[in-house]
């Protein structure tokens, strides 16, 4: 993501060029057990030794898994920690997840506190033991060196289903655990290196599609045991106290470049608000707020005052408060600081106890990493736009449009049940600082680190068709820098009805536009029949039956913008009128560029002219625009006489 090139006046690479400095000196004088000098080229080596490791535990995960939301959708994270449950490393993983493994890891240690065995696999799905949501299923083993527990390989995965009522690993409707599907609190599926063969049928008998999630299980077992046999090649290399001070130094490599950027922040109290669409049970308007904390080199978000917690599945659990309050700051920091122990301990959360920050147990947490998990990232985000709106990006969209569809294949004379989460239509990021943002975001929960499965490897796959999916024109926030487009869809069944359960937020309440930007357009879905014209649309959320002569439709918003409108590059506002992006009426209209429609070339004269009528007659620039509940009007903009619209219909 990108940030500013300054702050307070000083060069950002340069300071950070001091900080590395200043570190890498530290470390070379400081001697580890009292024997081991720190060597800045064997720290580098470790470092990135370290990522390698992680980076092939999401090889083998990703190449070996059998459902699409892990294979092809990239819905998982690999971490290494150490003995102590500190983070060393993660690659290529969704900050949902390794902004808060180490809570369920820490209890996963706790509950199995001497009794942690060699060969040992611990899996939780729990949501009140650390874990972020139900949905999330963490393998965890733990790596032993000459008898000696060292380091923990660990694994989260987003599963296809976890026996939820209704197929779907995110039921929105859900009301309390038991609804969600199997909570799986620590509990082992090796013992020493046997399977627990027992616990592992136990497992499969609770969820749909088992020989796809065995598969799975497979993947991520395969997975954290590829990071333990790298661990060990490690410990050979260097041995346990060499590697350990090395650790160290990376801890505190990155403690001090952390330290650096937030006393570089702002000191003080700085507020944001937000609101959830809807509570999965028909409330609207949930409201969340984040107080963010600057001082010195921490920083604090708490949630109180915030809505209680939710009859439906939009509440928090103890894992995502802590990285939804994270997130954002890490964000803002220099990204090519190492992201492990040594930032995370800078940042610290708290939210009520029986909030929807923060809920207490048995309610539904089913939608947790992204319904409140999202919305709290806007809210600490919008915090942080006041704080230092200099570096604040465009406002960031809840994930919507994203249906898990379900049914019966008979395309092959037999019937064969089916499920695919699809990300096609996932909406776009908000603007960076100084460059657009990315289409396909999905989520703050992911910020880009999921994707999406082809179109054509989708139709071979499963029983649907999709009729169409492109760009949506003008569906992002307009500015200096605008947001990542939204995408129109539309998608048929083929082998008889399918279930459509929607999850997300965002439709009622859009990203906004920070210092002079627009909002997104927060977009929305609806089934139609094709043969009346019959149109149902639904919220963000709920449950739809899509039938053969039906088709569903989903327009998911853009990213807020960043920005005037009126700054940005005339010939920029050209090309995203080539791109499909910008519509001619908005280039003229939100833009002041005045385009010759026969020649599609920039008239600059009339350009410059219409731009200072346009400057001279607009108001006040707000940092974040709107601050309000309730500001998406997409829906009632679309619906028409005779379609219906259904509050999380189930």
């Amino acid at each position: 993501m990108a940030r500013a090139a300054k702050s307070n006046g000083k060069s950002r690479p340069a300071a950070l060029g001091r900080t590395a400095r200043t570190a890498r000196s530290k470390a070379r004088s400081r001697k580890t057990n009292g024997r081991t000098e720190i060597d800045p080229i064997t720290f580098s080596v470790i470092l990135n030794r370290f990522n390698t490791i992680a980076n092939e535990m999401t090889l083998v995960m990703e190449r070996t898994a059998w459902t699409s939301i892990i294979a092809l959708s990239h819905d998982f994270s690999c971490a290494i920690y150490d003995r102590q449950d500190r983070q060393v490393c993660m690659m290529d993983a969704l900050p949902i997840h390794t902004n808060s493994m180490h809570v369920v890891l820490k209890e996963i240690a706790r509950v199995f506190e001497g009794d942690i065995h060699d060969g040992d696999v611990i899996v939780c799905n729990d949501p009140y033991s650390g874990n972020t949501h139900v949905g999330d299923f963490v393998t965890a083993c733990p790596v032993f060196y000459k008898g000696e527990h060292l380091f923990w390989s660990v694994t989260k995965g987003h599963q296809l289903d976890c026996g939820a009522f209704m197929p779907t690993s995110v039921p929105a409707a859900a009301k309390d655990v038991w609804q969600e599907g199997l909570q799986l609190p620590p509990i082992k599926f090796y013992k020493k290196g046997k399977p627990c063969e027992d616990i592992i049928r136990m497992y499969l008998a609770n969820v749909r599609w088992k020989d796809w999630l065995y598969g799975d299980l497979m993947a991520q077992l395969g997975s954290i045991w590829t990071g333990r046999r790298r661990i060990l090649e490690m410990l050979e290399r260097y041995g346990k106290e060499e590697l350990e001070g090395y650790i160290d130094a990376i801890f505190e490599y990155s403690d001090q470049r952390m330290a650096a950027e937030i006393r570089d922040m702002p000191d003080g109290e700085y507020h944001g608000d937000a609101w959830l669409d809807t509570d999965g049970q028909g409330g609207t308007n949930i409201p969340i707020h984040a107080k963010v904390t600057i001082k010195g080199d921490r920083a604090h978000v708490d949630f109180t005052g915030s809505a209680p917690q939710t009859p439906g599945s939009n509440n928090s659990t103890q894992g995502v408060m802590q990285a939804a309050a994270g997130i954002p700051i890490m964000c803002m920091i220099d990204p090519t600081i190492p992201h492990n122990d040594g930032c995370l301990r800078h940042i610290t959360a708290e939210a009520p106890a029986g909030t929807v920050c923060n809920a207490n147990h048995p309610a539904s947490t089913a939608l947790a990493t992204i319904c409140p998990g999202d919305t709290m990232q806007i809210a600490v985000w919008k915090a942080l736009a006041r704080a230092m709106p200099e570096r604040a990006t465009g406002g960031m969209p809840a994930i919507h449009c994203v249906p898990m569809f379900s049914g019966s294949d008979r395309r092959n004379g037999e019937s064969k049940e089916w499920g695919s989460m699809v990300f096609n239509a996932s909406p776009g990021g908000g603007a960076g600082v100084g460059t657009d943002g990315w289409p396909i975001m999905l989520s703050p929960a992911a910020l880009g680190g999921q994707k999406i499965i082809s179109v054509e490897v989708s139709e071979m796959l499963y029983p649907m068709h999709f009729d169409k999916q492109e760009i949506a024109v003008d569906s992002m926030g307009h500015g200096e820098d605008i947001g990542g487009p939204g995408v129109d869809i539309r998608i048929r069944p083929m082998s008889g009805t399918m279930d459509c359960n929607i999850f997300g937020d965002g439709n009622m309440n859009p990203p906004y536009g920070t210092i002079g930007g627009t909002p997104g357009i927060g977009g929305g879905n609806y089934k139609e029949n094709l043969t009346t014209g019959k149109r149902t649309f639904c919220s963000a959320k709920g449950n739809l039956v899509i039938e053969e002569d039906e088709i569903w439709v989903g327009l998911s918003t853009g990213g807020g913008g960043r920005g005037e409108p009126l700054k940005r590059d005339p010939q920029a506002v050209l090309e995203s009128v080539f791109d499909g992006m910008i519509s001619l009426e908005s280039a003229e209209d939100v833009y002041g560029v005045v385009i010759h429609r026969a020649t599609m070339t920039v008239d600059l004269a009339a350009t410059e002219a219409l731009r200072a009528k346009m400057r001279a007659a607009r108001g006040s620039i707000e940092v974040v625009r709107p601050d309000r509940p309730d500001a998406g009007d997409w829906v009632q903009r679309s619906l028409r006489q005779g379609d219906d619209y259904l509050i999380d219909p189930q």
